[in-house]
């Protein structure tokens, strides 16, 4: 079964002119990269270690050396952060939060120049495609997963999928690297698992040109997936610590009503100050918010192509496990804590582009008195992208982190030397050999 692709707009021709030609692409990229930065562009001139990046990767790949491509974190196998690691020592210490940083700009602009690029067998239309791309660039709630390393994954996902669905490359040299990035991509965290069912629905439905290039890539994210269990079930076993969830229908709502719907749509900041109203705190208007969305995304499933569909089932998969089993804080109702604003944003950040994509195929698709009403969300969606485009500054541990880099550099071997990372609470520790 091949999917029909999103009209919205079309206009081939114009799009073959804009990303069609070198020049075009090199354009694309420059752009996009732009739209990226300017998120955060002190972070990108004053980059600093974020979370895992100091005190996981690069201080275990400092330590341990290679052994530390197999060794679990949080019971998964993490190549690409603990490669990018293990190239750093190779670096000036003071260079890397920078080669850390570059790892999750590579990762995260790499599914916008995809799409942009080579989406057109998803959405002929180049209007459509830029209004993806854009507004995964600017997603709202997004601040935990922008330009880290740690956080990564979640794009290697996103870049995943788009390779899982699209038509193989012509060139061999691009199918081997697109077979790497697979590969790597499922060998970095849990999410081969949630693809691993979208590979093989691809595989099952693929034309008979595509057969084999779409078996080659189920059989990547399969044997990914299958090394990532086993090493979840053994080197991996009891990494995990057992939380209390305080799950409840009430919070289940409010937790897609808040972090999914309405801050996809109005971003953060504007939902903030919306709670403060007493109405806002009334369980009725986060059942009716979260239904009516539930509703949407329903009717894009039902008029959508079925790589939104296959996208949808990635999505629930990753949500799912999420809400059974979240990396979050070690105390309280973790429910109740992922019902806080900007609090776990990486679990959100797919279904808000669920969200996204089921209006942007119900503005298409949908009957005239439906379509309307879909194109006005969609209108009001760069509500939020603009609220919550700039992120607050982090960067404020750069200078400190540098005097940490002189002061380890002039110190005797056997020394040892806390280096700040701008998460708050966090330090990388190295001992100077």
């Amino acid at each position: 079964m091949t999917d029909t692709p999103l009209p919205l707009i079309s206009r081939p021709a114009v799009g073959r002119h804009l990303t069609g030609s070198l020049v075009g692409k090199i354009l694309a990229i420059v752009v996009l990269s732009a739209l990226l930065v300017s998120r955060d562009a002190d972070w990108v001139m004053h980059p600093t270690l974020w979370a895992e990046d100091g005190v996981i990767w690069f201080q275990n790949a400092y330590t341990k050396g290679l052994r530390v491509l197999v060794m679990p974190s949080a019971g998964y196998i993490n190549l690409f952060p603990y490669a990018m690691a293990l190239a750093a020592r190779a670096l000036p210490l003071g260079w890397l939060p920078g080669w850390m940083m570059a790892g999750g700009f590579i990762a995260q602009v790499a599914p916008a120049v995809l799409l942009l690029l080579r989406g057109a067998p998803l959405a002929p239309s180049i209007w459509a495609r830029g209004a993806l791309t854009v507004f995964y660039l600017g997603v709202p709630n997004s601040y935990e997963i922008h330009l880290n390393l740690t956080n990564a994954q979640w794009h290697l996902m996103l870049l995943s999928f788009l390779m899982l669905v699209l038509p193989a490359p012509q060139a061999r040299g691009w199918r081997g690297l697109q077979y790497g990035v697979l590969l790597i991509s499922g060998l970095t965290g849990p999410f081969c698992l949630f693809l691993a069912p979208v590979a093989l629905w691809q595989w099952l439905g693929a034309a008979p040109d595509q057969r084999r290039h779409a078996f080659i890539q189920a059989a990547i994210v399969a044997s990914a997936a299958l090394i990532q269990v086993l090493c979840l079930l053994t080197l991996g076993a009891g990494e995990r610590q057992s939380l209390v969830l305080g799950a409840s229908a009430t919070r289940l709502a409010r937790m897609l009503t808040d972090q999914v719907f309405l801050s996809g749509v109005l971003g953060t900041a504007n939902v903030g100050v919306l709670k403060q109203g007493a109405l806002w705190q009334e369980p009725a208007m986060a059942w009716g918010v979260a239904l009516a969305g539930l509703s949407v995304i329903a009717l894009a499933l039902v008029k959508g192509p079925s790589s939104f569909r296959k996208f949808c089932l990635a999505g629930l998969i990753l949500l799912a496990c999420a809400l059974v089993s979240p990396a979050g804080a070690p105390v309280g109702d973790q429910w109740a804590l992922l019902g806080m604003l900007g609090y776990g944003g990486r679990y959100f950040v797919i279904p808000i582009l669920i969200f996204f994509i089921a209006c942007l195929i119900l503005a298409c698709k949908a009957p005239g008195r439906l379509r309307i009403p879909a194109c006005a969300l969609l209108c009001v969606f760069m509500v939020g992208v603009w609220a919550d485009w700039l992120y607050p500054t982090r960067s404020g541990t750069f200078a400190a982190y540098h005097q940490a880099v002189e002061a380890f550099e002039e110190a005797p071997p056997g020394t040892q030397v806390s280096f700040p990372e701008a998460s708050p609470g966090w330090n990388m520790v190295l001992t100077k050999r």
